[in-house]
């Protein structure tokens, strides 16, 4: 599948996904919140900006596989990463900004085709944040030490987010794959 396929698929995933967080209550959309969204619309604490972050992180893993090849595709992608990173900071939103800088450079990390495109790889790239996320809680605590726990905690708490990881991911696998469906709609198209 090229670009424009997974960028579609990932795109009809977020959709999909920030569906889902509203549906399940995970972020409520209603007239208070769109209020709340109006009378702030830079605040990061909201149900639109959650609704919008799963959308982009399933859009994102939707594309994650294939980043790790020079292309227009991965420079766009660092352009708006780039873009997000201010923003993050420039909230003081330092954590997630942390988790933004380690998620991005995973796909270049090795070869085409390699882990990223391993089914596993959504459900460990989510632990391996969670787990980073509780390793900059403890860092500077005092009395305070890693805990396996916390990251359970973590990934309770943020499970929307994992699930929009784990679509986007499988979102993309499911349009590389050779399935019959998705065969016959490739060669249907190409067709007309």
């Amino acid at each position: 599948m090229n670009f424009k396929g997974h960028i579609t698929g990932g795109t009809l995933a977020g959709v999909g996904v920030a569906g889902l967080a509203i549906v399940s209550g995970y972020s409520p959309l209603n007239q208070a919140v769109l209020q709340q969204f109006i009378e702030t619309p830079f605040s990061l604490d909201n149900s639109i900006t959650t609704l919008a972050g799963l959308f982009l992180i399933t859009c994102f893993m939707s594309l994650f596989p294939d980043l790790d090849t020079t292309s227009i595709p991965q420079r766009w992608f660092y352009r708006l990463l780039f873009v997000c990173q201010g923003v993050l900071y420039y909230q003081k939103k330092l954590d997630w900004f942390a988790l933004l800088a380690f998620l991005s450079i995973l796909p270049v990390v090795h070869k085409h085709r390699g882990w990223t495109h391993w089914k596993i790889t959504p459900w460990l790239i989510s632990v391996f944040l969670a787990a980073v996320y509780e390793y900059f809680q403890v860092r500077d605590a005092w009395f305070r030490e890693f805990n396996w726990e916390n990251v359970l905690q973590f990934l309770q708490i943020y499970w929307m987010y994992a699930c929009a990881c784990i679509i986007g991911h499988y979102t993309h696998l499911l349009l590389d794959s050779k399935s019959p469906l998705l065969t016959f709609l490739r060669n249907d198209k190409n067709h007309h």
